[in-house]
């Protein structure tokens, strides 16, 4: 087999600091284990990415572009996806597979870490913030929320699930927690639901996605 064009392998390299760093944290990251992992050279990751900063920050990127790519698959197949449902659908894929869950703890470390022990800029940190957050925003906006409620609304919400996250890496408690979430989605969807005048889901209930005791969904 030929040799993989540079961009191509790229992102296959790129695919690959994300796991890595998922897996060993962003904490005293050092490029020459990182390499061996990845069946690489030093010079190899630099070539493709630059210094130590910038790989991590690339990667950074790539995980929140991998994540940006599972939303857009689920809402062009449903399209009218309630920003509850996507929370659910988002609870579930993290529980699906410890990848996944890994993945989105990186963003939150990412997030936690000080300037100067990580060496990452504020606008990178704060990314993995803010992109979720701005995301859910818009969404409740969509749902009928006024801008100045929904931005409100989208700190909670977002600040809210990134608990429940932190409190299954430390405890793997699904069963409580998938209820947690339930009962905040429930109070998310009473909101909306208000502000269109409805006193029940516009969606008929047994079509809903929920999160199940076990962290799976059950339609």
């Amino acid at each position: 087999m030929g040799r993989l064009p540079d961009l191509e392998r790229r992102t296959e390299l790129l695919d690959g600091v994300v796991g890595y760093l998922a897996e060993h944290g962003l904490a005293d990251v050092s490029l020459r284990p990182m390499a061996a992992a990845l069946g690489v050279s030093v010079n190899g990751l630099i070539h493709h990415f630059g210094p130590k900063d910038d790989i991590v920050v690339a990667a950074l990127r790539r995980a929140n572009d991998v994540q940006t790519e599972v939303l857009e698959r689920w809402l062009a197949r449903n399209p009218n996806l309630s920003q509850a449902d996507v929370l659910r659908r988002w609870w579930r894929w993290i529980n699906s597979s410890p990848g996944n869950l890994a993945i989105v703890r990186l963003g939150i470390e990412a997030a936690a870490l000080e300037a100067t022990s990580s060496g990452l800029p504020g606008v990178v940190r704060s990314e993995q913030i803010g992109l979720w957050r701005t995301n859910v925003e818009q969404r409740l906006i969509a749902e009928g929320i006024p801008l100045e409620h929904a931005r409100v609304e989208a700190s909670l919400v977002k600040a809210m699930f990134t608990g429940l996250v932190i409190d299954l890496l430390a405890t793997g408690e699904r069963r409580r927690l998938s209820r947690a979430l339930e009962l905040a989605l429930s109070r998310l969807e009473q909101m909306v639901w208000a502000r269109a005048g409805l006193s029940d889901p516009a969606i008929p209930a047994a079509t809903r996605i929920r999160a199940s005791p076990s962290g799976e969904a059950s339609r």
